[in-house]
C-alpha cells in the first residue's frame, strides 16, 4: 500500500471532502423540497399588500398601576419598528393598532413558615386588535395574558419594585406572543 492512499486510490482527505459535500447537497435538496423556506427579506410579510404602514395607538389602562400603558406602547413601536416590514407612523397609518391593558391580578403565591409572604404572582392581561384605517375593518383580534412571581420584601418599595420588574418582563413576553399572533394569522 502506497503512503497517503487507501485501497481505492484516493486520498482519504478527499473522501470525507466528497462525503460532507454530499451531505450538504442532500440536506438543501431535502429543505427546497419540503416546502421549507427562509424568509426575511424587506418584501416578505403576511399583511396584506396595501398595507405598508401602521399607527401603533397609545395603549389604554384599565387597572390602578400608573406608567405600564407607557411602557407598552413604546416597546410596541419600538418593536414594529425593528421587527416587521410595515413603518411605524405616529397618525395616518394603513392599519391602526389598538392595546388595551385590560387587568392587572396579583395574588400570594408562597408563603414562609411563619406565614409571611414570600412570593406574589402577578398577571397582565391585554387585548388587542388591528384594524385597516380605511374602512375600520377588523384585521386581527387576540386578548393575551402572561404570569409572572415575583419576591415579596421587608419593606413596601421593595415590593412594588420587584413587582414593577416582574410586569416590564410580562410586556415583553405579551409583546412577543401578540407578534407571533399576528403573523399567524395572516
Amino acid at each position: 500500500m502506497i503512503q497517503g492512499k487507501n485501497r481505492t486510490g484516493a486520498k482519504p482527505r478527499r473522501d470525507a471532502r466528497q462525503k460532507l459535500l454530499y451531505s450538504v447537497l442532500v440536506g438543501l435538496l431535502a429543505l427546497g423540497g419540503c416546502g421549507y423556506r427562509f424568509s426575511g427579506a424587506p418584501d416578505d410579510s403576511p399583511f396584506p399588500r396595501e398595507i405598508r404602514t401602521i399607527e401603533v395607538r397609545s395603549a389604554l389602562n384599565k387597572t390602578t398601576i400608573t406608567g405600564i400603558e407607557t411602557e407598552l406602547t413604546n416597546d410596541l413601536r419600538t418593536e414594529f419598528a425593528v421587527g416587521t416590514r410595515l413603518k411605524p407612523v405616529r397618525s395616518g397609518g394603513n392599519a391602526v393598532l389598538n392595546t388595551v391593558i385590560t387587568s392587572y391580578e396579583d395574588t400570594p403565591a408562597a408563603y414562609t413558615a411563619d406565614g409571611k409572604e414570600l412570593t406574589r404572582n402577578g398577571t397582565l392581561h391585554i387585548a388587542c386588535s388591528l384594524e385597516r384605517a380605511d374602512n375600520k375593518k377588523v384585521l386581527w383580534e387576540k386578548t393575551l395574558s402572561s404570569s409572572l412571581t415575583y419576591l415579596v420584601s421587608d419593606t413596601v418599595a421593595g415590593t412594588l419594585t420587584n413587582r414593577r420588574k416582574a410586569i416590564s418582563e410580562m410586556i415583553r413576553d405579551l409583546i412577543i406572543h401578540m407578534q407571533r399572533s399576528l403573523y399567524e394569522n395572516f
